[in-house]
């Protein structure tokens, strides 16, 4: 049966030994390495700017193109000045001065805001 009174060093003849085998043959020292697919279209690009770049002089690298739209630009543009601005008041500031400005701004709230008392006394 399943449970038979032999040693235990029979049992694991059968067993392969050794480190687990996957296709693609040795990985380096990165890991296992994917082969990206190659877009017929891509490839063609890729020839024309290699074309282009070495009756140049090739001396400077290609400019990326700058695939976002008007609106993305416009947005980009537009946060980078937000940001700028808000880095510039803040380091204007020191602590006092935000300190007060906070108080200020606490004591023109209406009552309403105010913790209400609860309980005797």
């Amino acid at each position: 049966g399943l449970f038979s009174a032999r040693p235990m060093s029979e049992s694991y003849q059968h067993v392969v030994k050794g480190g687990l085998k996957l296709k693609g043959g040795v990985p380096g020292p990165g890991g296992v390495k994917k082969k990206k697919k190659k877009d017929k279209h891509e490839d063609k690009e890729k020839d024309d700017d290699a074309l282009t770049t070495a009756g140049e002089g090739g001396s400077n690298p290609p400019k990326r193109q700058d695939n976002r739209t008007a609106v993305e630009k416009r947005y980009d543009e537009q946060a980078a000045k937000t940001q700028a601005r808000l880095i510039q008041s803040m380091a204007s500031k020191s602590h006092k001065d935000k300190v007060k400005d906070f108080n200020e701004y606490l004591s023109k709230l209406s009552e309403h805001h105010d913790i209400p008392k609860v309980g005797p006394g």
